[in-house]
């Protein structure tokens, strides 16, 4: 298992700690970056989170095509919105058996991994936490959460995960991986609302509008599940069909029942809020416009979630600024209208 050579393609925030927890497995991992990570990981790499743990990584190593290394895995951590931009950068670090980890949140963004290296054995992983980069040398995992890889049946998958599961990145496999990203899918629809709403995660679960808003879209997605005969597995401290009954709870009931739930950094915002901020094409259309699409082809309806692409595409195109009150962004995605 350590002699296999892993190669994290598109070490970002998420990208930097996958890699991080690997090397401090013991497991030989190199990175592709771009040169300002490198500069800021020139002395070592600091892993920390919400929990008080923390270790260091010494510096790590780069690679460039120019090696003509194939590589053992490829952990593939850019966005859903870069897979496209990425597949010829990653043709050279690929041999015939390679395996490649799609490491990207919500629903189809392996299939053009799939289509351009079609002989070649793809599996895909969540990463259930956010990070943060408090310091250029520093990665914080600052919310809950498991990372999950997809167990395929060979075995190894399975191995990899016990050794690289630890308390600053808890892991396991999964040979039901399709619920996994299901589950994980309810969890991330909250990120366009922590987007739009323009504040830290804790904040936004602490005003019950917000949470209100996060309930009605996670409970369009649950109706997909359900109909689909979903056996969605428990990603969070409850089961996923309690989860909207919980945020919906009167915040002194919520303070008290959600303590895990709010026990997050009070820093962390969710990647799209970086998006958004950047500039960026957010992942929107891999998340809750995904419940839309998968909704209709089951003559279901999710017109919260609908709501929600139709302005965080505004936002992007610059025709629509984030300047709402918690109560009027719930108003506006709940009813239609402020």
């Amino acid at each position: 298992m350590s002699d296999n050579r892993h190669l994290v393609f598109g070490a970002g925030l998420i990208g930097g700690y996958i890699a991080g927890g690997l090397s401090l497995a013991g497991l030989n991992c190199t990175m592709v970056a771009r040169p300002s990570v490198r500069d800021a990981l020139s002395k070592g790499l600091i892993l920390s989170d919400y929990l008080g743990n923390e270790a260091c990584v010494e510096t790590p190593s780069f690679a460039d095509a120019e090696q003509n290394i194939q590589y053992d895995y490829l952990w593939l951590t850019v966005k859903c919105t870069a897979i496209e931009s990425a597949l010829e950068e990653m043709a050279p670090f690929i041999g015939n058996d390679t395996t490649v980890i799609c490491c990207q949140n919500g629903l189809g963004s392996d299939q053009a991994i799939r289509r351009r290296f079609s002989d070649i054995r793809v599996v895909q992983a969540v990463f259930g936490s956010n990070v943060a980069q408090p310091a250029p040398d520093r990665l914080h995992r600052s919310t809950q959460g498991v990372m999950v890889v997809e167990e395929d049946g060979q075995g190894d998958i399975e191995a990899m995960a016990d050794v690289m599961n630890s308390e600053l990145m808890p892991t396991r496999a999964s040979r039901d991986f399709g619920s996994e990203q299901w589950a994980k899918l309810q969890l991330n629809l909250a990120n366009a609302v922590n987007a739009l709403a323009d504040i830290p995660v804790k904040k936004m679960l602490e005003n019950r509008e917000l949470r209100r808003l996060i309930a009605a879209l996670m409970r369009e997605m649950l109706a997909v599940t359900d109909k689909k005969k979903v056996n969605l597995p428990r990603l969070s401290p409850l089961p996923p069909h309690w989860l909207p009954r919980l945020i919906n709870t009167p915040d002194w009931l919520f303070q008290r029942l959600a303590q895990k739930m709010l026990a997050i950094d009070p820093t962390a915002r969710a990647s799209m809020w970086w998006d958004l901020k950047n500039g960026k094409t957010t992942e929107v259309n891999y998340l809750n416009a995904a419940v839309v699409r998968e909704a209709e082809k089951l003559g279901l309806k999710a017109p919260v979630n609908q709501r929600v692409v139709e302005l965080i595409r505004q936002v992007e195109s610059g025709t629509q600024d984030r300047n709402w009150k918690p109560a009027e962004l719930a108003g506006l995605l709940l009813n239609g209208r402020a």
